[in-house]
């Protein structure tokens, strides 16, 4: 596969993930329940731009905007600014719309957010303070004054197609900084870094890895790189973990620290197509903690109590 190919396999993952997910909770009555109720709220604040919203882009586009996700999409691009006058098919505004524009867009929020939070009050699985979210079910409010009639009796995956709605994951324009829907999970969360350090690398990032004495670059083992990324998100959940506890815990249970350590370096050296480790040593495992920066208690040496486990 040519890195192209490899790169736009990563895009689509993400397109599945996010349909996969908004039909996680499009399906529910609740939903439509409480976007229904606020529709014709909805219609008297959009009442004064509604000319705009011509067709499902432009809806799509101003609630993206307004949620605040126009400007960190996954690919490090933005959607057109509907309210930028510089801006692709923007928008032309008269003076009276635009002196009521900021005070809508922040009215529409503001309902949305209520939305939102009604239904994770009765427990649909929306992220209320997440920006696709927020999208989708402006998106879900909005529709009707284009007379799309919402198919709410279609399977919640076909919906989710057609409302095409964010990541779970939103990458800032240069690749420096992202951020994430709750409950993204590992595999969402690696995915999703691949693509940001794609577009950082496409907008001036550079390697800033220190060399060796010699002069030329380190290159770290990858079943070495592999370790770590396991250790350092084991880390995040753990922040106390000790090197003692990981290695008297390397088991087959992934309830574990050191059974999760195990269970994972043997799922992605078999998606490197690399041979299943044996248990990394204590050595290996201080030097690890110390390259992370994660504290081991022992200024980076086995203590007596950990030596004898």
């Amino acid at each position: 596969m040519s890195d192209e190919q490899t790169v736009r396999s990563w895009y689509r993952k993400e397109e599945d993930w996010a349909r996969r997910t908004a039909a996680t909770w499009l399906g529910r009555p609740e939903v439509r329940q409480a976007v229904e109720a606020a529709m014709p709220e909805a219609a008297r604040i959009l009442e004064p731009l509604a000319r705009h919203l011509v067709d499902q882009v432009q809806v799509m586009r101003f609630c993206w905007r307004v949620c605040g996700i126009g400007g960190r999409l996954l690919d490090g691009t933005e959607e057109p600014n509907p309210f930028d006058p510089a801006a692709p098919d923007a928008w032309v505004l008269t003076e009276a719309e635009s002196e009521a524009a900021g005070l809508i867009v922040a009215e529409f929020h503001r309902l949305v957010r209520v939305v939102a939070d009604v239904l994770q009050r009765v427990g649909v699985s929306v992220d209320a303070e997440w920006g696709s979210d927020q999208a989708v079910i402006g998106v879900l409010l909005l529709l009707p004054l284009i007379g799309y009639k919402v198919p709410w009796d279609a399977d919640p995956r076909e919906l989710a197609d057609q409302l095409q709605p964010p990541g779970v994951s939103a990458i800032e324009r240069d690749g420096r900084g992202a951020s994430a829907r709750d409950s993204r999970t590992d595999d969402q969360a690696r995915n999703a870094d691949r693509i940001r350090r794609h577009i950082r690398s496409e907008n001036g990032g550079r390697d800033l890895r220190a060399p060796y004495a010699g002069g030329g670059p380190r290159v770290i083992p990858q079943t070495t790189r592999i370790r770590r990324e396991i250790i350092k998100e084991i880390c995040t959940d753990r922040p106390d973990l000790t090197v003692a506890q990981l290695l008297l815990t390397y088991d087959n249970s992934e309830k574990t620290a050191g059974g999760r350590l195990r269970t994972t370096l043997a799922q992605r050296f078999k998606e490197a197509g690399l041979v299943e480790p044996d248990r990394p040593s204590r050595t290996v495992l201080f030097e690890d903690f110390k390259v992370l920066g994660i504290p081991t208690g022992s200024n980076g040496s086995p203590s007596a109590k950990e030596a004898s486990g």
